[in-house]
């Protein structure tokens, strides 16, 4: 009928609007990316830590303020925002000190992961069932990232493991989000995310030396990631609100083709065949797994009608 194809119309359509806001808020991603590894030639790590972390948590502070949001509501005090908090702090610490330490091409494929490890923590924190298809398809991922790593060879970078480590803290972080209360707001979540952010500097300041007075230029880039990350975690959000969420995350991974691309033309980055092809595993995998699992939920939906 009319009505029904008016109703697959915009379905498609809200579809489209996902993928745009998913790809623009993996471009963000990317940009920030850029924007750490161009101030670490200079700044330490921790004093990325510092602007960019607790920079965010002004401006999300400054956006609860204006909108009412409470930003201490006693729902806070629960073992998934704590655990998220702790896992955001980890993550952003292993992350910020392997974008320091080894080549953002490298890390950004390492990183890809991370959607194959959210599968296997569901599996083993929640109980959620995974047959052997998906089974497979994270052992196919960890194979690329072997590749990628190159563990046992004369390429290997022991700082690379710093990226697997964010990789960990980042699924963690995810899985735990599954079962947090939804009635907490996207900037509340946001606004600890960059606090968690500001205080792992204090745990990297021991090993990456002391701060340094940034110049002018180097104030503008520390702002801009500042900005530009927390406009791709908002559009994440909107990406995800509506729409069908098995169509629209395997977009994710377009943050490896803009990290690559300006890892390249920017940071004029070499990309070896180790990275592209671990790459093309472990984004081929998880495609797959978000395929498997579409799949799946209309099976369910079928059955039930």
């Amino acid at each position: 009928s009319e009505r029904e194809i008016w109703l697959i119309v915009w379905v498609q359509m809200v579809n489209l609007r996902g993928i745009l806001f998913m790809m623009l808020s993996m471009a963000c991603f990317a940009i920030e990316d850029t924007f750490i590894k161009i101030l670490s030639a200079r700044l330490p790590a921790t004093q990325i830590l510092f602007s960019i972390g607790f920079g965010g948590a002004l401006i999300t502070f400054l956006i609860a303020f204006v909108s009412r949001v409470n930003l201490a509501d006693k729902i806070l005090l629960n073992k998934h925002v704590i655990t998220r908090t702790v896992a955001d702090l980890f993550g952003a610490l292993s992350f910020t000190s392997a974008m320091v330490l080894i080549p953002m091409s490298l890390l950004a494929s390492i990183l890809q992961a991370t959607p194959l490890f959210v599968t296997l923590g569901a599996a083993v924190l929640l109980g959620e069932k995974v047959g052997w298809r998906r089974w497979s398809a994270i052992l196919t991922g960890f194979v690329g990232v072997l590749i990628i790593l190159q563990p046992g060879y004369g390429n290997f970078q022991i700082a690379s493991l710093l990226g697997l480590a964010a990789v960990l803290c980042l699924a963690l972080r995810d899985v735990v989000t599954r079962d947090m209360a939804t009635e907490i707001p996207t900037i509340t979540v946001t606004f600890y995310a960059c606090l968690a952010m500001g205080s792992a500097g204090f745990i990297a300041y021991p090993f990456f030396g002391p701060l340094f007075l940034p110049t002018a230029f180097e104030t503008v880039v520390l702002i801009g990631a500042a900005i530009i990350g927390l406009s791709g975690y908002l559009l994440l959000v909107l990406a995800t609100r509506k729409g069908d969420v098995s169509v629209i995350a395997p977009f994710r991974y377009s943050r490896l083709l803009f990290s690559l691309g300006l890892a390249s033309l920017i940071l004029g980055e070499k990309l070896t065949f180790p990275i592209i092809f671990g790459g093309i595993l472990i984004v081929g995998s998880g495609i797959y797994m978000f395929g498997r699992e579409r799949r799946l939920s209309l099976r369910k939906i079928d059955s039930i009608n």
